[in-house]
């Protein structure tokens, strides 16, 4: 081989390790945003769904013999499966004691926490103070309530499948 021939095959020999370095750049750089994007993409999936729990859990927490109907809806409107099955068939028996007893209930989220998720399914718990009042305790009576929720994404939605005070 030449001197020639060898000066040639020097800078053809760099450029080819340029753009192998630049290709390689590039693949990494794409893997980098896609799961950034991944990641953006379950905080926001967790976002949604503590977002979504913590107002069914102020909905539950917060009602007024008054407007017991529309307290109640906001609750169903929010809910699935058998746990709105049961919140509707218990919501006239629970009526009729909010009412006798002119029952109020102001719920305050106090803290929230996301124990499990994926795209289409959560479980949230959710601490809870609300202060009750009633015919018995007209200066009302603070109570917490510790709730853990399953909730599940329908139509784009996130629902409480299941609600549980557990403690």
């Amino acid at each position: 081989m030449t001197s020639a021939t060898a000066s040639r095959r020097g800078p053809i020999i760099l450029a080819w390790a340029l753009s192998v370095l630049v290709l390689i750049a590039l693949v990494g750089a794409t893997l980098s945003v896609i799961a950034l994007r991944g990641q953006d993409a379950r905080k926001s999936e967790r976002d949604g769904a503590m977002k979504a729990a913590r107002q069914l859990a102020l909905d539950f927490t917060t009602y007024n013999y008054e407007s017991w109907d529309k307290d109640a809806q906001r609750v169903l409107d929010d809910s699935t499966g058998q746990f709105k099955e049961e919140f509707k068939s218990g919501a006239s028996s629970v009526k009729t004691e909010v009412v006798a007893n002119k029952a109020t209930s102001k719920g305050d989220v106090k803290e929230a926490a996301v124990v499990s998720n994926d795209k289409d399914s959560a479980q949230v718990l959710v601490i809870v103070n609300a202060v009750v009042t009633n015919t018995a305790s007209k200066d009302g009576v603070e109570r917490r309530y510790r709730i853990k929720l399953d909730l599940v994404r329908e139509k784009n939605r996130w629902l409480t499948a299941d609600f549980q005070v557990v403690g």
